[in-house]
């Protein structure tokens, strides 16, 4: 390599009296490499004819000029003109250097003080020195970096590929472990300009009890097919144990019915279902930290239906309309059961400061369409309702029955109808131009079927109601008045 001279010119940065022999010496720091070569000059007075000159490195002698005995070390040595030499320059020659000139009485010495700052790239250590920490949720997480490196190196952090936004540069970092998802790979970037950034990686892994979940928890299926109940294990620090429950009794296996496990999927297999396969399932996965379980419904009810929104055909008129549906079922369809009622958001009135106690109707009404004799897998179905108010918004839901047993409701269906002459309901100030909305209904816990029980829409109106009564009490009257006259 060739090497590098790194001159220091003392004289341009020194004032010498000679008149009065003082001499002031200005500091001057030196940053260089690895392996380059630095000459440190000494000032020497060349009227007086009798010199000694000595060289410390922090306060240690180097050498001394009329001591031939004392050895400089083997990368540095001392020039005629008393100037000190260092070639290949390492991290360890990084230190102050004083050069000493003894003169004779009545003179003291003179010292000049150089420094040299040797650069070099940054270095890095994990803490701990494995890379991985386990602890257990709710424990303190201590992760950090030791580094050298001059100048004194940067560190920053990533969690995952991800930057960490700290508020500081740190080598150390301190958390709680209070939730599984603050686990994961932790590396710091070490950089200081001189050569390419290094890093180190600490895997954090946090124990806690395990996680399950499911995609489908509600499991459509019929006599003499295939089923598959699939549970996924998300996260299980230390391994927990599973297994497969049936109405609180393990699950007992054959050649027919079978448990596989394919990377984080447990599955409950019936290669061939049965009658008395339909029921309650659950998987569990335990530790010694908790436990998690998911629960299942293998049944041959139907699915649940979904509407169609489709404007081109679901016609919609001011007391009319068509409404599309499918829904998922192995065996045939004997009815469905159609659930309307009208929608009211924030209600609005003609009187702006009208006020009533009174709220409005708004109970369900049931329609009963037949079913199909289509044995599926996908059945549909076409409804057109008749009989609606104009300009009103309807809410609709549908449920499905086969000869296993009615499904769940379906998601809510929102749609409006066409304005027109005739008695309007009081209708949604929040709808200015209606379309059809799909709404999905929140999910339950376990997918467990629960019933709902409807009333009947009462269709009449306050006014209509007052007006009735008012026949039937002249009805009474007429009545009286017959028996009185007999």
């Amino acid at each position: 390599m060739e090497l590098i001279y790194k001159v220091i010119v003392l004289m341009a940065l020194s004032e010498v009296i000679l008149s009065e022999k003082v001499f002031k010496s200005v500091p001057v720091t030196v940053k260089t490499y690895e392996n380059d070569t630095v000459l440190l000059p000494c000032y020497v007075d060349v009227t007086e004819t009798k010199h000694r000159v000595r060289w410390y490195k922090n306060e240690t002698l180097l050498g001394d000029s009329q001591d031939p005995n004392y050895l400089l070390p083997l990368h540095t040595r001392m020039h005629a003109n008393f100037s000190l030499q260092i070639d290949h320059l390492t991290s360890s020659d990084t230190a102050d250097y004083t050069c000493e000139v003894i003169r004779e009485e009545p003179w003291g010495p003179i010292r000049q003080t150089h420094s040299i700052e040797v650069q070099y790239a940054p270095t890095v250590r994990s803490i701990p020195d494995e890379g991985i920490l386990e602890v257990k949720k709710g424990e303190y997480v201590d992760i950090g970096c030791e580094t050298t490196g001059t100048p004194p190196p940067i560190v920053n952090w990533r969690k995952n590929g991800e930057s960490m936004a700290l508020l500081e540069h740190r080598s150390r970092i301190r958390f709680r472990a209070e939730h599984r998802l603050l686990a994961g790979v932790y590396e710091c970037i070490v950089n200081n300009g001189v050569g390419d950034p290094v890093k180190a990686a600490i895997t954090v892994i946090i124990q806690d009890a395990p996680v399950v979940s499911t995609d489908r928890s509600f499991v459509h299926t019929a006599i003499g097919l295939r089923a598959v109940l699939a549970a996924t294990l998300e996260f299980s620090i230390p391994p927990a144990r599973t297994a497969w429950y049936r109405d609180g009794k393990l699950v007992r296996t054959d050649d027919r019915v079978i448990i596989m496990v394919q990377d984080k999927v447990h599955q409950l297999i019936f290669r061939t279902v049965r009658k008395t396969d339909f029921g309650n399932y659950t998987f569990r996965a335990e530790n010694k930290l908790g436990m998690a379980d998911v629960s299942f419904k293998l049944t041959g009810v139907p699915n649940v239906a979904s509407f169609k929104v489709d404007p081109a055909l679901n016609k919609a008129t001011s007391t009319s309309f068509t409404l599309i549906w499918e829904v998922d079922s192995y065996s045939t369809i004997i009815e469905y059961h159609l659930w309307l009622r009208p929608y009211y958001g924030r209600l609005s009135t003609v009187e702006p400061d009208a006020f009533t106690t009174n709220p409005p109707a708004n109970l369900w009404s049931s329609i009963v369409v037949p079913g199909d004799s289509n044995d599926g897998p996908i059945h549909s179905a076409v409804y057109t309702v008749r009989g609606l108010t104009p300009s009103t918004v309807y809410e609709a839901v549908v449920t499905s029955r086969n000869r296993c047993g009615w499904s769940k409701q379906s998601p809510v269906l929102h749609f409006a109808t066409e304005p027109g002459a005739g008695r309007t309901l009081p209708s949604t100030s929040d709808y200015t131009d209606i379309t059809q909305l799909l709404e999905e209904e929140p999910v339950q816990a376990y997918n467990i079927t629960q019933a709902r029980v409807f009333e009947r829409y009462n269709d009449l109106s306050s006014a209509g109601a007052r007006e009735m009564s008012s026949i039937y009490v002249t009805i009474i009257v007429f009545v009286k008045m017959f028996y009185l006259l007999s």
